[in-house]
């Protein structure tokens, strides 16, 4: 499972939502929020705010607010890459790209202005030190045309290349400063803490204060090219999600990132407003294709068995409100997605023809899953145990097998697990994202599901690789349909991604790009 960059919530809207209260008041040390303060709470999953080297949810938060790309989203919309910091242009081949450099008012926290060095030593930077996120360029050559214009330059075409340049990971930092602070573009870098403690981005923010188990704090950058921030401060404050519950209940936090849909019930219109929308992880079951290993899951008919024995909308309600059905593992909103009336539906009888033909007569079947994890408010021991009963009604048997995370995913890593709940977040919103789960590719090893294991998949994923600009995406979903109609990966449901907003801001950006955007709250 990887991180959703999670800045990547998945809904192509901005949504400008009004509560009728004033801004409230409050200590200056941010502790319940003042005028110019916003506080915000979230579990953290922190471990840097180096942009070159953070690939967790509160990191990318973080630089979100502090670092600028060279290009975006606009108004969330995934589908449409659109200028930055830069404009840019693709080859016809897909194998070039041209940035130049659009912003040319664009100043650092220090006031120094952003110039294509910058750029090319962020690219470099990112490239070199090989940090989790530094597999956005693989086989990316950066090369300085002027003193405007960038060339990244890839030996095999890549489209996906305008959908990975928004990723808070590549925000382009101030290389004079870094460089000066132990900054390389090779693993000798020595930068990252004095980034942890002096970020170096031209946002709408810059880091104040960094402590990465209790609380971040970001002020407003004073020589940031675009609109001044309304909200001078943010205090990111890490917290439970029970704790945010409250905290916003009483008006001591402004933004909550964790709220479960029970919780989200409990926010009422004079406490603030909720946002939920499609976040971008997937949840499905995973079938192992290997006969030794998976037993009955290994048979075609014992998986198409079981996606006709699952009751979908159940899954939904358990979800809660604004998830989506899935008749692939890629996001709604993603291109290439399969559309959401092809998704599978609940056919008992069916199933129990299908069983039949598997031979399947009762047995039990290992069935594995983290015992302590929850997506986007879905508790998967509790979406186990939902899935247990459902399945009885088809007189499939699955034995839990629950265990913590780590263990969970080191078991399915080995490919040795018949069957179980995996999950998935974009790494970026192309659907090349999920050519890892095609026979062949580093997930599809898990289940033993090897790369001529399907000639028709392949065929399907090479016509993909071909299709350019909108082909693209007809090409996308008929290979993904394909996947999807094997039951080697049994699509279950897209979660929804909550935040819950104080009833003391009148006004809010959440969408696909930032599911909450400090810059423009009001």
């Amino acid at each position: 499972m990887k991180r959703l960059t999670r800045n990547f919530v998945a809904i192509c809207s901005t949504l400008a939502l009004t509560a009728g209260l004033a801004a409230c008041s409050g200590g200056s040390d941010g502790s319940g929020g003042a005028g110019d303060t916003i506080v915000a709470e979230t579990a953290f999953n922190l471990k840097t705010i180096d942009p070159h080297r953070q690939f967790e949810f509160t990191g990318s938060t973080i630089d979100n607010a502090v670092y600028q790309t060279a290009l975006e989203f606009e108004d969330g919309d995934l589908t449409k890459p659109t200028d930055g910091l830069c404009s840019f242009e693709m080859s016809d081949d897909d194998k070039e790209m041209t940035l130049t450099l659009k912003d040319k008012d664009a100043k650092f926290s220090n006031g120094d202005p952003v110039t294509v060095d910058d750029i090319v030593f962020s690219f470099e930077r990112l490239q070199g030190i090989k940090g989790n996120p530094s597999f956005f360029l693989d086989g990316v050559k950066v090369k300085k045309v002027d003193d405007e214009t960038v060339k990244l330059i890839s030996k095999d075409p890549n489209p996906a290349l305008p959908y990975i340049l928004p990723n808070a990971s590549i925000g382009i930092v101030n290389s004079k400063v870094v460089k000066d602070n132990e900054g390389t573009t090779d693993e000798n870098d020595g930068a990252e803490q004095f980034l942890n403690e002096n970020s170096q981005g031209s946002g709408p923010y810059k880091v104040e204060k960094y402590d990465a188990d209790s609380q971040v704090v970001l002020t407003a950058n004073e020589h940031y090219s675009g609109p001044k921030p309304k909200f001078k401060r943010v205090v990111l404050r890490n917290v439970s999600a029970e704790t945010q519950l409250t905290d916003i209940q009483s008006g001591q936090a402004q933004v909550a990132y964790d709220l479960n849909a029970d919780q989200a019930k409990q926010i009422d219109e004079s406490m603030g407003k909720i946002s939920s929308l499609p976040s971008t992880r997937s949840l499905y079951i995973f079938n192992n294709t290997d006969e030794k290993l998976g037993g009955p899951a290994a048979d075609p008919n014992f998986r198409k068995a079981v996606m006709a024995a699952i009751d979908y909308d159940k899954l939904i309600d358990l979800a809660g409100e604004g998830s989506q059905r899935m008749a692939s593992l890629v996001p709604n909103e993603f291109v290439g997605a399969v559309s959401k009336d092809d998704a599978p539906e609940r056919d008992l009888a069916k199933a129990k023809a299908l069983l039949k033909k598997a031979g399947y007569d009762g047995e039990k079947i290992p069935f594995h899953y983290p015992s302590d994890q929850s997506v986007n408010g879905v508790d998967l021991a509790q979406l186990a145990e939902t899935l247990q009963a459902q399945l009885k009604e088809a007189d499939i048997n699955l034995d839990l097998k629950p265990a913590p995370s780590s263990t969970q995913l080191d078991g399915f890593r080995s490919a040795k697990q018949p069957m179980g709940i995996g999950t998935w977040g974009a790494d970026f919103p192309d659907p090349t994202n999920y050519n890892v789960f095609i026979p062949g590719g580093s997930v599809a090893e898990r289940v033993n599901w090897g790369k001529d294991a399907d000639p028709k998949l392949a065929e399907l994923a090479a016509e993909a690789s071909k299709a350019k600009d909108s082909d693209r995406d007809a090409a996308y979903k008929k290979l993904y349909k394909a996947t999807t109609d094997t039951g080697v990966w049994i699509p279950l449901v897209q979660p929804v991604d909550t935040v819950a907003v104080g009833s003391s801001i009148q006004k809010f950006v959440s969408n696909a790009d930032t599911s909450f955007d400090f810059a423009k709250a009001e």
